[in-house]
């Protein structure tokens, strides 16, 4: 009988065995075999699993001739297979093995050699075995492969010889290099080794076999694998293969050839080629990009301020790229990555000259908001625009503290000024898309903004005083789609909504500029139903989506007469407004703006109820 006990620990790996030392002292850490759900800035990982899954082995372990008289009389010459075991090993360029680089389970120690299961007298064996080889953390790319050596095993004449192997030499051996082309490494996968004969593999160099090929390729037979002169000579292929599965788990080295070129960006001289590849990243695989974020962010903005960049040619690539990750972070399958991109931000993000070329990349969506001339459409920039804002406003935060060293309160000032003005004409220009009502598909562009709009202010009111920001939101609601109907309609009060619940209205200063603003936002949307109805040609499915819209925006300008009049009360109840005879009759004001709507949301709510009843 065999009895587990099992107990849950929640929370920090370190504070878990600080906290719990007694009962996990020496327990080793086994570590997931992909990614975790969130790779953090700094988090460092470089290992390769590799599975050695199945080998097809000929007669006699291919073939070779090698097994004397005595063997045969044993039984395992004629039809019988041999019992081949396999082992593994990483070697460099140069044929040197490197040690202790393999591991085959969490909390054993690193070995040199692994040595495979022997399966007694089968040809075809599924081995099922996972090791993992641990790749080096800092230093160049190094030049390994996988070198695998076959060999014949008899229990026999183990047992005989008191556990050593009589015929230690490999029929065969086969390798695997990690990094094919010296800069991306192996596709994750199934891999299927081409066997060469190893009776004179000490005659052979190391740069003699790693330029033949190592694998076989789909629906390849190894009988017409092409080798050259010398190794058809010395080592030439065999019938037998071996299937192996290798997975990457690595922060620094990567499959994708366009990745790796983008990392290593400064390598690249021609600028024509560096445009080919920021082209190219749109094509590279989210699951590998959010692996590398902080480092494709600083490739970006690298290539951004750089000098091959001057002249700012290249800054709608690199936004186009930088919108493309944004993007993928706020896929519902990558949420976990957002901390990992407000930590890169607020830690990591150092390119203080960005705000400029990103506005300018911005605007130039915004001049052509159809989309007619652009690789990312103006919809995508603006799903993640709260974030474009935050690197925005980051980087003007990194200029400000670069100009505090300038010495110059002038300079200083003039900078400060021509930011804000920068970023209040690109402002300006969403607020102006807001109102344009060609091409008809302008409509989802519109949608879009209006939703992410409130999600930008907590960053501009960094930049501009209270009363400005709240002109800038007036403006922009007051202007946001005065044509639209349907669905539209719905996103334009959820805005409302969403300004009165946020921070400008907790702000006495900004409160009654918001209050009457807000007014005049929600008087139309308290009509009767025949007001907001469709034309009389309309379906029946038409004009019950139509009811429906109408009586959505019915409860939606409830609820934001119902939010500001709880945050006018709570207003009223504090003690600081009370003993200020001025504040506390700016907010009964603010409640007096609000009575004349009481009437109408009655009337409205009685409607929609009637409305519902005779459905």
């Amino acid at each position: 009988m065999l009895a587990v006990s099992v107990k849950i620990f929640r929370g920090d790996a370190d504070t878990i065995v600080k906290e719990n030392s007694s009962l996990l002292a020496g327990i080793p850490r086994t570590l997931r075999l992909s990614f975790p759900d969130v790779v953090f800035p700094g988090d460092i990982r470089n290992e390769l699993y590799v599975k050695l899954w199945s080998g097809e082995y000929g007669v006699n372990g291919g073939n070779n001739g090698r097994l004397s008289v005595s063997n045969l009389t044993r039984g395992q010459g004629g039809s019988l297979p041999s019992n081949v075991q396999v082992t593994v090993e990483v070697k460099d360029s140069d044929g040197t093995t490197i040690p202790n680089v393999i591991s085959q389970g969490s909390g054993e120690p690193l070995m040199t050699q692994f040595h495979s299961i022997v399966f007694p007298r089968c040809a075809e064996p599924t081995y099922g075995e996972l090791i993992k080889v641990m790749l080096p953390l800092t230093g160049s790319v190094p030049a390994w492969h996988l070198f695998f050596t076959f060999r014949n095993r008899s229990t026999r004449e183990r047992s005989v010889k008191g556990g050593q192997d009589t015929a230690d030499r490999p029929f065969a051996f086969a390798f695997l290099p990690l990094f094919p082309d010296k800069r991306a490494f192996i596709e994750d996968g199934g891999h299927t080794l081409v066997l060469f004969k190893a009776e004179k593999m000490g005659n052979i160099l190391t740069e003699t076999y790693l330029a033949n090929p190592s694998t076989l390729g789909p629906n390849q037979r190894p009988e017409s694998v092409s080798v050259n002169s010398d190794m058809q000579r010395l080592a030439p292929p065999l019938r037998d293969t071996l299937t192996i599965r290798s997975s990457l788990c690595s922060t620094r080295f990567t499959h994708n050839t366009v990745l790796l070129s983008l990392l290593h960006w400064e390598n690249i001289a021609d600028k024509e080629l560096l445009c080919t590849v920021l082209t190219k990243f749109a094509f590279v695989g989210e699951h590998e990009i959010v692996k590398f974020l902080r480092d494709i962010f600083d490739s970006l903005f690298g290539i951004m301020v750089s000098a091959q960049n001057s002249s700012g040619e290249m800054d709608g690539l690199v936004f186009n790229a930088l919108v493309i990750v944004l993007g993928i972070t706020q896929d519902r399958r990558f949420t976990n990555f957002q901390p990992v991109l407000d930590v890169y931000i607020d830690n990591h993000f150092s390119c203080a000259s960005a705000s400029g070329h990103i506005m300018k990349s911005m605007n130039r969506l915004l001049s052509d908001p159809a989309g007619r001339d652009v690789a990312i459409p103006l919809h995508a920039a603006l799903k993640v625009w709260h974030y474009i804002a935050k690197f925005i406003v980051r980087s003007r935060e990194l200029q400000r503290i670069r100009e505090a060293g300038m010495g110059s309160g002038t300079t200083a000032e003039h900078l400060e000024d021509t930011f804000r003005r920068e970023l209040l004409h690109h402002i300006s220009e969403v607020t102006k898309m807001m109102s344009t009502t060609s091409p008809p598909s302008i409509n989802v562009t519109q949608t879009i903004a209006l939703q992410h709009f409130t999600s930008v202010l907590p960053e501009l009111a960094k930049v501009f005083p209270t009363v400005d920001l709240v002109r800038i939101v007036t403006t922009f609601a007051t202007n946001a789609v005065t044509m639209g109907k349907g669905r539209i309609v719905i996103w334009k009060l959820v805005m409302y909504l969403q300004v009165v619940k946020g921070f400008l209205f907790d702000n006495a200063e900004s409160r009654s500029i918001l209050v009457q603003a807000a007014v005049q936002w929600i008087k139309p949307y308290f009509g009767k139903y025949n007001e907001f109805s469709s034309g009389q040609g309309d379906s029946e499915t038409a004009k019950d989506q139509a009811r429906l819209h109408w009586l959505e925006g019915i409860r939606l300008c409830v609820t934001i007469i119902a939010v500001m009049l709880d945050k006018l009360q709570d207003a009223l109840a504090d003690p600081t407004i009370i003993s200020n005879k001025a504040a506390f009759r700016r907010e009964q004001d603010n409640v007096e703006e609000l009575l004349p709507l009481i009437p109408r949301s009655v009337f409205a709510s009685s409607c929609s109820m009637t409305k519902l009843k005779l459905r």
